[in-house]
């Protein structure tokens, strides 16, 4: 089915599963308001990642996706909002039968799943060769959904993608952030680990950041700032011992929109593939990730955006492990230095 001539005025994006991945979709919402100003965007996320959707302003209005509901109820809900336009940029079966149901006119999708033929507009584009950023897979999907010619690149310059414009409201973590702001007024270097992460085997060893912050408290006049969910409280209370009193630990205390008000006041980030990476690198915070030989990891694919050279990656056929303490001291140093 073609898409209507008439520009649409409501259109949904569907990005379901984690922060990063959510966080790396939101410059599709930027594209479709040039593409067509007037137009609505809405988008759909799990609960956990609203709060980041909420201070993104391209973004008009925020549904969260409860896998639940049934099929039907999902249907209804969306179905109220009369959306003219779907983009599915993580494709689930229920979410896919739920939006025809719904009776959306146009729904776009990858043209490679069993039931992709629920979609009416299917993008050929295999992601699973991991050729390019998912930055730019998000936004090859969402313009060929609405247009047959050029390149997404022709309306959005790639360099002006991160970092993005988020609206941070700092009341909540008011306290943290005079307090980094203070530390750089005296030209302190506020440096920022978050050890933690979704996999295990995708994560440098806890020794290793804990060896980390030691260097970093004993050898510069840095700031270490350690950031973490509820289950890395134990992790980074561990690692905070090695700095000696030089360190502010965050672990547990901070929502989403904390966490980018933290990150927003730092100098660097250290951390593995995480949500927390993306993050730091959409407000424009320089980031060092250091991941996994996996190819289903590739830096190309899911590295801080357009900043290869912000990437430690082990061996080929070697763990997380043989990434180096004085490997990362090192790069450390080189982002520190760079980022006045």
């Amino acid at each position: 089915m073609e898409m209507r001539t008439d520009p649409p005025q409501k259109i949904l994006i569907c990005r379901t599963d984690r922060l990063g991945d959510v966080i790396l979709a939101l410059p599709c919402a930027t594209l479709i308001k040039r593409l067509f100003p007037n137009c609505r965007v809405s988008f759909l996320v799990q609960s956990y990642t609203l709060p980041i959707v909420r201070i993104f302003p391209q973004v008009d209005q925020i549904l969260g996706f409860d896998r639940r509901v049934s099929t039907r109820q999902f249907a209804e809900v969306v179905r109220k909002e009369e959306f003219d336009a779907a983009i599915v940029l993580f494709p689930e079966y229920k979410l896919v039968k739920g939006l025809k149901i719904a009776g959306i006119r146009h729904r776009a999708g990858i043209a490679y799943r069993w039931y992709s033929h629920l979609f009416t507009h299917r993008h050929r584009e295999h992601r699973k060769h991991n050729l390019k950023h998912e930055v730019e897979y998000n936004l090859s999907l969402t313009y060929s959904s609405f247009q047959k010619h050029d390149r997404w690149e022709d309306v959005l310059d790639p360099e002006t993608v991160f970092p993005i414009q988020f609206i941070i409201h700092q009341q909540e973590s008011r306290e943290i952030t005079t307090t980094l702001k203070a530390a750089r007024e005296v030209q302190r270097k506020v440096i920022a680990l978050h050890p933690g992460g979704s996999g295990s085997a995708h994560r440098w060893p806890g020794a290793s950041y804990r060896e980390l912050a030691a260097s970093l408290a004993h050898k510069t006049d840095s700031l270490i700032v350690l950031t973490g969910n509820e289950e890395e409280i134990e992790l980074c209370h561990w690692i905070a011992l090695s700095a000696e009193g030089n360190v502010l630990n965050l672990s547990g205390q901070l929502t989403l929109e904390g966490l980018a008000a933290v990150y927003n006041n730092c100098d660097l980030l250290v951390t593995n593939s995480t949500g927390p990476l993306h993050l730091a690198r959409a407000i424009g915070t320089p980031v060092i990730g250091l991941f996994p030989s996996d190819k289903a990891m590739t830096p190309v694919r899911w590295g801080p955006y357009r900043q290869q050279g912000s990437v430690i990656k082990a061996p080929e056929c070697v763990s997380m492990n043989d990434i180096t303490v004085d490997m990362v001291f090192d790069k450390v140093i080189e982002r520190a230095g760079e980022a006045q």
